[in-house]
């Protein structure tokens, strides 16, 4: 597998297919990796939020995120998590620039999330800023984070 392969995005309101391959990789990363609990995890939102997976050869889901408006002009972007077999390969980077174009497409002039500490670089290289303090989520050290947007 290429470094650099592009992923193939599905996205997805609410349930179906593209939320039960995110449940994969969320329940592998968090559940499993992180050791959040069930009910951290899964938190009642799903069914109102947009859920994006990448895909790679054979629709093999590799990473995904979900959205939430926040208000007529921001999302929220979370849950943001890849396999492990499939990290430093560029493909939440691909995830994310897609959420960006197709906010631009909405409108969108902001984009927010909460970043675990260890992964605020990841964000800073695509633009993001943090800001605030330090917080605690599931018991994982988080900083919020946003970027804005320019047409």
């Amino acid at each position: 597998m290429s470094d650099n392969e592009k992923l193939i995005i599905a996205s997805q309101f609410g349930p179906g297919k593209v939320l039960d391959d995110a449940m994969k990789i969320r329940r592998a990363v968090f559940m499993l990796e992180e050791n959040v609990s069930p009910a951290d995890e899964i938190d009642g939102q799903d069914g109102h939020c947009l859920h994006y997976v990448g895909y790679v050869q054979d629709w093999q889901p590799a990473t995904t995120s979900r959205i939430y408006t926040v208000n007529h002009d921001s999302w929220h972007i979370g849950r943001v998590a890849t396999f492990k077999n499939f990290r430093g390969k560029g493909f939440a980077s691909q995830l994310l620039k897609q959420i960006e174009i197709d906010a631009k497409k909405q409108h969108i002039k902001k984009l927010e999330l909460e970043a675990q500490v260890h992964a605020i670089s990841f964000y800073e290289n695509l633009g993001y800023a943090a800001y605030g303090d330090i917080f605690l989520d599931a018991n994982i050290q988080h900083r919020k984070m946003q970027k804005i947007l320019t047409a």
